[in-house]
């Protein structure tokens, strides 16, 4: 099956749920606009992503203070399908459906794969609290939805893993969502989306995720701004949250003053192409 099929699949789901009930979904979520699509795709073509999910052992460890997660963005020819399956997202008709959807008319998808491609969390991974950096890679257009479509078989509430969203800031409750196997959540990102992925206490499963960004020219806050990926600490880690924000600060204010001078020739790596991006054989 290739990414078109897939994408009619997503496309059908969509249509059979229905544009203005999402649409109302999506605008009434509160300050960080989300919305839960479940049994996305057909159950066995999920469990066929399920599958060809790339073992941890071909894929890059980010193992730092904020995060640990194994990331990729290359596939071998047996995850084909996995490949097709994120590009799917970046089909025109479902980025013209999450256009309207969404209310962004000038939507685009990043076939390079900025800080996109798939994610696979084993117990004691986690990812701290954080907004996303504010454009693409080249700091040409700005990020504007967050696509996680998670494929993990059998997962439960009891592994972990949620995805948690923080619209009142780090100190008032948050909304945690399962990250359950063949469900699409959508969520808006800018200055204000601060959301993180809670441990992994499973110690027999692990969280797979296929990401997407999309981004547009015109900005979510009606005027230009930027900031880096910039980090939280959890409910209770003070000391790493002092330093968490220092970090983004000095991040920030570097790549301020250089402009697209570390997109365009410090190759951070992690998108198609870069080079940490893992290449199967």
């Amino acid at each position: 099956m290739d990414r078109v099929e897939i994408a009619n699949h997503i496309r059908d789901r969509i249509q059979n749920i229905g544009i203005e009930k999402l649409k109302n979904s999506y605008e009434c979520s509160g300050p960080i606009n989300h919305l839960i699509i479940d049994d996305l795709l057909p159950s066995d073509l999920a469990s066929n992503l399920c599958r060809k999910f790339p073992p941890e052992t071909e894929l890059n460890l980010r193992d730092e203070r904020q995060e640990k997660k194994f990331t990729g963005v290359n596939f071998s020819s047996d995850q084909k399908i996995v490949e097709e399956s994120i590009y799917a997202f970046q089909n025109e008709k479902i980025l013209e459906l999450f256009a309207q959807i969404c209310d962004i008319k000038d939507l685009v998808g990043d076939p390079e794969l900025y800080a996109g491609g798939i994610s696979s969390m084993s117990k004691t991974c986690f990812l701290n609290p954080h907004i996303d950096n504010s454009h693409d890679r080249l700091k040409t257009k700005f990020r504007r939805l967050n696509l996680l479509y998670y494929v993990a078989e059998e997962w439960s509430s009891y592994d972990g893993g949620q995805l948690v969203l923080y619209p009142k800031g780090i100190k008032q409750n948050p909304i945690e969502i399962d990250s359950s196997f063949n469900r699409l959540v959508v969520m808006r990102t800018d200055n204000k989306s601060l959301h993180g992925v809670k441990q992994i206490i499973s110690a027999h499963n692990r969280r797979k995720c296929i990401s997407n960004y999309y981004f547009s020219v015109s900005s979510p806050l009606n005027k230009n701004y930027y900031h880096s990926t910039s980090f939280r600490g959890f409910p209770g880690e003070r000391n790493k949250d002092f330093f968490l924000q220092l970090d983004g600060f000095i991040r920030t204010t570097v790549k301020s003053l250089t402009g697209n001078l570390i997109g365009k020739y410090i190759n951070t790596g992690y998108h198609r192409g870069g080079r940490k991006s893992s290449t199967h054989k």
